[in-house]
């Protein structure tokens, strides 16, 4: 499809993010909304995700999106006539200090009151699950059956599928250079293949929303963070299946893929950029260091492979999601913090709702666009958050 010199809604990043408010907002009756991708939908950080959907999380507001993510990926096949591979292989977190502990038990006493499956089990009982795990410097764990997994790229092509045969356009390879902005208001964008008039245009560009948002002249508290994940040969050693397991001391994290083991050091550093992410294969020691000592057995395995992914990190850990402050028919839907794909279903709800009823159905005070301000830093909340994902 060629670019349209007109639409309703422009869309700017064809990530899973991206495709759910087009599909969203097409499945409402919004027809000429375009996506514009800068590659191929997906090819992004959404290709890169490990996958995970989990309702273990600190806030109401993250819980409801999780729950409603479960939902979706339940019934995906019958709405969107793509398997998205979702297996409820559970997660679990391994903890070894007691502070930890309280952590835990604070989330878990406000997950269960929206009726989430999550419990605190003995290092006995991990061991039941993952027979492989070395338990002896655990004091507890923390176990979520209902949690899983599906595939981003198997979910992304769903939601693109469906708002094209909705009647919205994507179009690939297209860089955005410009956001038109007059009288504090959106009229349009700048691409590589000519301009489009819109009154709304929607940043959903994952890692780079920083430099989206600079165009509208918008500050974007969004600093994109690299982690790497690395994968086993074929390892029958370790039997399957294995529930998406994190070390909450080491923030180390494997979980099965078919026949391989995925590995990841759980690392989150700075590379002072946003786009293509070099892999560093001196995180493959550390990782095996801590692979080693929480499931001795893996010391057996190759290592076949792995990538590096950036996870678009905000301040206080939570997304960005809404208008723009100060720019009218701006709107941002980034800085998920690597769990853009598991509340991407929510998410699109939630902006086709604020594009066409006004306002969302629901209270996105924590997500609200304007609690930063224009010099916002990343500090270190994110280090202690129990997250694999």
């Amino acid at each position: 499809m060629g670019q349209p010199k007109t639409a309703s809604v422009v869309i700017i990043g064809g990530g899973v993010v991206g495709c759910s408010i087009a599909y969203n907002l097409a499945r409402r009756g919004q027809r000429d909304v375009v996506v514009l991708e800068r590659e191929t939908v997906g090819s992004g950080t959404t290709s890169k995700a490990a996958g995970g959907i989990r309702a273990q999380f600190p806030t109401e507001t993250e819980i409801r999106f999780s729950l409603e993510s479960l939902r979706v990926l339940k019934n995906f096949t019958e709405e969107f006539g793509v398997d998205p591979g979702f297996k409820q292989i559970g997660y679990l977190f391994l903890v070894s200090d007691e502070k930890a502990l309280r952590g835990f038990e604070t989330r878990i006493a406000l997950q269960k009151r929206f009726g989430v499956d999550v419990r605190v089990i003995t290092p006995k009982d991990a061991q039941a699950i993952v027979p492989a795990l070395r338990v002896d410097d655990l004091i507890a764990a923390v176990w979520g059956p209902q949690d899983g997994l599906a595939g981003p790229a198997e979910v992304t092509q769903g939601f693109a599928k469906r708002a094209r045969e909705l009647g919205a356009g994507i179009v690939e390879g297209v860089e955005v250079t410009a956001i038109d902005v007059a009288g504090g208001k959106v009229r349009g964008v700048r691409t590589t293949q000519g301009e489009i008039a819109s009154p709304v245009v929607v940043n959903a560009a994952g890692p780079t929303a920083a430099r989206v948002g600079r165009l509208a002249g918008v500050s974007v508290a969004v600093f994109p963070r690299r982690r790497h994940i690395f994968f086993t040969e074929p390892f029958p050693e370790l039997p399957g299946p294995v529930p998406l397991t994190t070390d909450h001391t080491s923030s180390f994290y494997f979980r099965k893929e078919m026949e391989q083991v995925l590995l990841s050091p759980g690392d989150v550093e700075d590379i002072g950029q946003d786009q293509i992410v070099p892999m560093d294969w001196a995180k493959l020691d550390e990782t095996v260091t801590k692979a080693v000592h929480r499931l001795p057995l893996i010391e057996r395995a190759k290592i076949s492979g792995g990538w590096a992914g950036l996870r678009p990190l905000t301040p206080d850990d939570h997304a960005i999601l809404g208008p723009a402050p100060g720019v009218e028919g701006f709107f941002l839907a980034v800085g998920f913090g690597g769990h853009g794909f598991q509340h991407s279903p929510m998410t699109g709800r939630m902006v086709a709702e604020w594009i066409l009823d006004g306002k969302p159905s629901m209270d996105l005070s924590l997500f609200n666009p304007a609690r930063f301000g224009k010099d916002a830093r990343l500090g270190d909340a994110h280090k202690d958050k129990p997250d694999a994902e």
